[in-house]
Order: structure tokens, then C-alpha cells, then sequence
């Protein structure tokens, strides 16, 4: 598993949908993000070797999110 935090998380979410990344790599659909009950907002996506990516949008009132 690997985690990114990013600044925009729509922005990201926007060009995972753009990449149609089951139909070009036979991966499982991203999830959407979605606010978690640890307090992050996530998407969820399958890279082709099987690695699960968290992508995060960092909270900007959190130190060590920045």
C-alpha cells in the first residue's frame, strides 16, 4: 500500500476518471473519494502490479499533513 496527499483531490479524482484505467489495465475500479472515519478525505486505486494507492487530500489546519 502506498499513500499521497494531495492539495486537490477532485482535481486527481477528475483524471483518474479521464484514464479509464480498468479498460487500459485490466485493474479494478478506483472508489471515489470519500471522507474516512480517521478524518481523511481518499480515493482508492489498484495500480497494475497490484499495489493499493491511497490518495489523500491533505487537511490544511494538520501539521503533519503539509
Amino acid at each position: 500500500m502506498m499513500q499521497l496527499m494531495v492539495d486537490d483531490l477532485d482535481a486527481w479524482w477528475a483524471r483518474i476518471e479521464e484514464l479509464s484505467l480498468p479498460d487500459r489495465f485490466g485493474v479494478p475500479a478506483p472508489k471515489p473519494p470519500a471522507m474516512q472515519p480517521w478524518g481523511l478525505r481518499v480515493a482508492y486505486i489498484v495500480d497494475p502490479a497490484g499495489v493499493l494507492w491511497h490518495i489523500a487530500e491533505r487537511r490544511t489546519d494538520v501539521t503533519h499533513d503539509r
